[in-house]
C-alpha cells in the first residue's frame, strides 16, 4: 500500500531571544526574524503537526525571553518539543512552557516516535549528555513500539569541518553514536548550535543540522565567520515506510 500523507515537522533553532524585543543579536533582530519565520509558516500551505525548537531559544537566558517565544506561539494549537541549548537557563525555560509545550520528551506520531534529548551538562558552551540522560535515551530505543525514530538534541554529534564549531559540539558524541547504532530503527538526528545547513549520512542514520532563524556561521571555517545567509528553518516531512524529506526554507528580509 502506498504511503499515507507525511507527518509535518518544522524545526526552528538558535532563536537567541532577548528580553527586550528591539534588541538586536549579532545584528539582527532575534524576536522580529523568528516572528517573520512563524508568519511564514502560518501563511504557507505547508501545515505542521509539531513544531521542534533545538535549543538556545534564549541568548540571555531571562525568563522575559521565554515568555517572548511562547507568546509568539501561543496562537497555535501546534505542540511543540521543546529541547535546551548551551545559552538557556532549563529552570526558568521549563517554567516557562505553556499550551501544547513539551521538553525533552518523547512524542508518537502514528508510527515514528521524536525524541528530545538535554545534550547540555553543566555550565559551557559545548554539548555532554549526561549518563541520565543517556540511559533514558536507551530506555526509549528498546521500549518503543514505533516502527521509525527521530532524535533531536541542540549539540552536533558528528563533525562538519569546522574547526572552532567541532571544538564546541557533542563531547561524548561517540558513546552517543554507538548507542543509536544498536537500535535499527533510528532513522535520523536532528541539531541546532551550528547555525548552518548540514546533511551526512552515518551508516544509513541521517545527520542534519538547520540554521538558526538569526544570524548564520559560514560552513567549513576554521574560526569564527558570521554568514550573510538569512533566517530560516527546516520542513521535513515523515512517510509510514521509514523515509525522510527535508528541506530548509530560507526567509528572504533581515531585519
Amino acid at each position: 500500500m502506498p504511503d499515507q500523507k507525511a507527518i509535518n515537522l518544522i524545526q526552528i533553532t538558535d532563536t537567541h531571544l532577548l528580553a527586550c524585543k528591539k534588541d538586536k543579536f549579532r545584528e539582527i533582530n532575534p524576536y522580529q526574524s523568528l516572528k517573520d519565520a512563524l508568519k511564514h509558516i502560518e501563511l504557507s500551505n505547508w501545515q505542521p503537526d509539531l513544531v521542534i525548537a533545538t535549543g538556545d531559544l534564549s541568548q540571555d537566558g531571562s525568563t522575559t525571553s521565554y515568555e517572548h517565544f511562547f507568546g509568539l506561539l501561543q496562537h497555535s494549537a501546534i505542540p511543540v518539543l521543546c529541547i535546551p541549548g548551551n545559552h538557556d537557563k532549563k529552570d526558568k525555560l521549563i517554567k516557562s512552557l505553556s499550551g501544547k509545550s513539551f521538553y525533552c520528551e518523547q512524542i508518537t506520531k502514528r508510527n515514528w516516535s521524536i525524541i528530545g534529548i538535554d545534550s547540555c551538562y553543566k555550565d559551557g558552551t559545548s554539548g555532554y549528555i549526561s549518563k541520565r540522560e543517556l540511559k533514558r535515551l536507551k530506555s526509549s530505543l528498546n521500549n518503543s513500539n514505533s516502527e521509525h525514530i527521530i532524535i533531536c538534541l541542540h549539540h552536533q554529534p558528528v563533525s562538519i569541518e569546522s574547526e572552532w564549531l567541532d571544538k564546541i559540539g557533542l563531547q561524548n558524541n561517540t558513546e552517543f553514536l554507538n548507542l543509536i547504532k544498536t537500535s535499527p530503527k533510528v532513522r535520523a538526528v536532528f541539531f541546532g548550535h551550528i547555525h548552518q545547513d548540514y546533511v551526512s549520512d552515518l551508516n544509513g542514520i541521517k545527520m542534519i543540522g538547520t540554521p538558526s532563524t538569526c544570524k548564520q556561521f559560514k560552513s567549513k571555517e576554521n574560526d569564527f565567520v558570521l554568514d550573510n545567509l538569512p533566517p530560516a528553518y527546516r520542513r521535513i516531512e515523515l512517510y509510514d515506510g521509514g523515509s525522510i524529506q527535508s528541506e530548509i526554507i530560507w526567509l528572504q528580509t533581515f531585519n
